[in-house]
């Protein structure tokens, strides 16, 4: 027998409060499904957007900043990205476990091979976001939209000069996502609200219990 899930939807077509919550809850099932450790679905009015969290981006300053189009100074403007959020009613939020932990802290990696690892580690959530955006849109959720932790020229590229910014050419046009972070939204709030934890890794982290990076994806 045909499922629900299985059956085509018109883009943008109104959908009951019924099936709306089933989609959600299946969304939420399909994140950790697809290697997320954590998932939740949040009002969007719970995420906020805050000036600070994008100059965190430049102070002091991030080693990607405008190193590709989804970062500062090229990501969209904070009052566009507030009034697009405000639009929003439903989220999906998500966290991935980094592990090995110690391979995950800026500036690890004594060789090449250990470098691109440790650029690698927002792989998980990026592929995360395209599989639950890629899925809400097939179910008639034109307008869905998520974002991702880390910068793409870490997850995508490896660390390499960025096409888009060097020839105007993206090397995946379709899985580059801008990071939560250069979006303005404070992940640490979302974070706490969830019940999850996040903590600095900086000199000592062997104390340190865990290490995640975070996604959201907003539904409708």
């Amino acid at each position: 027998m045909t499922t629900q899930a299985a059956i085509p939807r018109a883009l943008g077509k109104a959908v009951s409060e019924e099936t709306l919550r089933a989609d959600l809850e299946r969304y939420r099932e399909l994140a950790l499904e697809s290697g997320a450790s954590g998932a939740v679905v949040i009002p969007a009015g719970d995420v906020t957007v805050d000036e600070r969290v994008r100059l965190k981006c430049v102070i002091p300053r991030c080693l990607r900043a405008g190193e590709t189009p989804n970062c500062p100074p090229y990501a969209p403007d904070l009052d566009l990205i507030r009034r697009a959020v405000s639009r929003f009613s439903w989220a999906i939020l998500f966290k991935c476990d980094v592990e090995p932990m110690e391979e995950y802290v800026p500036r690890r990696g004594a060789t090449k091979a250990g470098q691109r690892r440790t650029l690698s580690f927002h792989q998980k959530s990026g592929q995360v976001v395209d599989t639950l955006e890629r899925r809400a849109y097939k179910d008639g959720y034109h307008l869905a939209m998520g974002f991702g932790g880390g910068s793409c020229k870490d997850y995508l590229c490896q660390g390499m000069i960025c096409q888009f910014l060097d020839s105007g050419r993206c090397r995946f046009p379709h899985r580059a996502r801008p990071a939560m972070e250069a979006m303005g939204i404070d992940v640490f709030a979302l974070i706490n609200k969830a019940g999850w934890e996040a903590y600095a890794l900086l000199d000592d982290f062997s104390l340190v219990p865990c290490a995640v990076t975070v996604g959201i994806v907003f539904i409708c």
